[in-house]
């Protein structure tokens, strides 16, 4: 019987660096992905790039660095929304994502025990869970959130979560489009929380000029 894929999230929020190792230990985690685009942090300077890969190298876990790859604040504007936030589903199909997601799947499938880390403490107010786990889910691995208090949650159950937070805003069968499905209402559930967590470009409305 072939062995079920996963791979899980964790938000490093301010755990001091001990619990952090104790909560990816817990998971037997060998490889953590840094999934944030600046690999640094202003108020727990123990997750800087230097530092985290430092003390996880102590404990024999590998560390790398996938911001270009995964990070959540994507400057190319032909990548953002007519608001200036960045669409995570033209994200998803760029080459340097599913360049990503191909290593990813590689890594998996050679053994790795990997966990996706990015800075918020909950996954469900992260990219992480809304813009970098969906595809990975596609492909068969399933995606497991590590949360702040050490219990985890399957990525199923925060999509449940998800559609319960946006359910009066859904859309529902009707004379004309009858044929709403539940898969529908979670991509849609998904494009409304793109809106309220997508990082949207500084001063986006200053870069275009308009003429007359």
């Amino acid at each position: 019987m072939n062995q079920e894929r996963v791979i899980y999230t964790i938000g490093h929020s301010t755990h001091p660096i001990a619990d952090f190792h104790a909560l990816i230990l817990k998971y037997k985690i060998d490889t953590l992905i840094d999934v944030r685009s600046t690999p640094a942090s202003s108020y727990s300077p123990q997750f800087n790039k230097d530092s985290l890969e430092a003390s996880l190298s102590r404990i024999h876990i590998r560390y790398m660095h996938f911001g270009v790859e995964f990070g959540a604040r994507q400057t190319d504007e032909s990548l953002l929304d007519a608001k200036g936030i960045v669409d995570f589903e033209l994200v998803q199909k760029t080459y340097n994502f599913q360049s990503g997601l191909e290593r990813i799947d590689i890594g998996e499938s050679k053994g790795y025990r990997i966990a996706l880390m990015c800075a918020e403490a909950d996954p469900l107010e992260c990219h992480r869970f809304s813009m970098v786990s969906p595809p990975i889910e596609e492909i068969g691995i399933h995606v497991i959130h590590i949360l702040k208090d050490g219990d985890s949650v399957t990525h199923t159950e925060l999509e449940k979560q998800l559609l319960k937070k946006y359910e009066k805003k859904l859309p529902v069968p009707s004379l004309f489009e009858p044929d709403i499905t539940e898969k529908d209402k979670l991509r849609f559930a998904y494009k409304l929380h793109n809106k309220d967590i997508g990082w949207r470009l500084e001063n986006f409305d200053n870069h275009f000029i308009q003429y007359d």
